[in-house]
């Protein structure tokens, strides 16, 4: 069975193809206020561009209420099928969260993939619009975790707020000390998130008994785990594996 996962994000939309849990093809497109009709052709024209055909089930993870029911409704007409919704009550694992419909189901699919891809206790850090930390302990139990804002979002709203200072691209700098001003924003943006990512790990770590497994994923998972003290096992297609592994899951269930 190939089974399409699609992890859907405030700013981004990640697409892969998997044939059982072996990963086929993956896309990364922004996240739009689309139609049913428009996400059907652009969901083809991917998986066309890559020799694929249409995929024989979709999982999906969806932070942006209004585009949750495009994908159903995609589904539902393109290719006769509900869809595998990540939540808390299609994610399978045991929560140990105050208020459990309020985890995004990003978070979800972290914790099922870290469950899955190694050993735990785990912490799964995803650098995306936002910054998740997201806790696993020894046996698999969710425990929670921290947000904070993520690098560009944090960028943005330098920009937004101090009217002296224009946007740039954001790139680790060769230097601490910006000897301009666009590398003194690089260096304080870019370090700032590494100290405060390790300081958040070095925290989590300490209410553990044993050292966890750690995991950087998102967009901007590989540059900032590859500059963060922790050992990060970078994963960027973490978030998918796990989306995948719940649909997987769930239908067989039903079989």
């Amino acid at each position: 069975m190939r089974r399409l996962a699609i992890d859907i994000g405030n700013t981004k939309t990640a697409l892969a193809l998997f044939e059982q849990s072996k990963l086929l093809g993956q896309w990364r497109i922004r996240t739009q206020r689309w139609t049913a009709d428009e996400l059907r052709v652009l969901t083809e024209a991917l998986l066309k561009s890559a020799g694929f055909f249409a995929p024989d089930d979709v999982a999906f993870a969806c932070v942006v209420p209004q585009v949750r029911h495009t994908v159903v409704n995609m589904c539902e007409r393109w290719l006769e099928l509900k869809p595998v919704d990540v939540s808390c009550s299609t994610a399978g694992i045991e929560l140990g969260y105050k208020y459990p419909h309020e985890i995004g189901p990003d978070r979800l699919a972290n914790a099922v993939a870290a469950i899955m891809c190694g050993r735990l206790p785990a912490i799964v850090a995803d650098f995306g619009t936002a910054t998740t930390f997201d806790v696993i302990n020894d046996s698999g139990r969710y425990l929670g975790g921290a947000i904070s804002p993520g690098v560009g979002t944090s960028a943005g709203e330098l920009f937004k707020k101090a009217e002296r200072l224009n946007p740039i691209d954001l790139v680790f700098p060769d230097h601490v000390v910006g000897r301009t001003t666009a590398e003194a924003i690089r260096s304080g943006v870019l370090f700032s998130a590494v100290g405060a990512a390790d300081h958040i790990i070095d925290l989590i770590s300490s209410e553990f008994d044993s050292t966890p497994e750690l995991w950087a994923t998102g967009g901007w998972g590989k540059a900032m785990g590859g500059k963060c003290r922790s050992k990060f096992n970078i994963c960027p297609e973490l978030t998918l594996l796990g989306i995948n592994e719940i649909g997987r899951k769930n239908r067989e269930e039903f079989l």
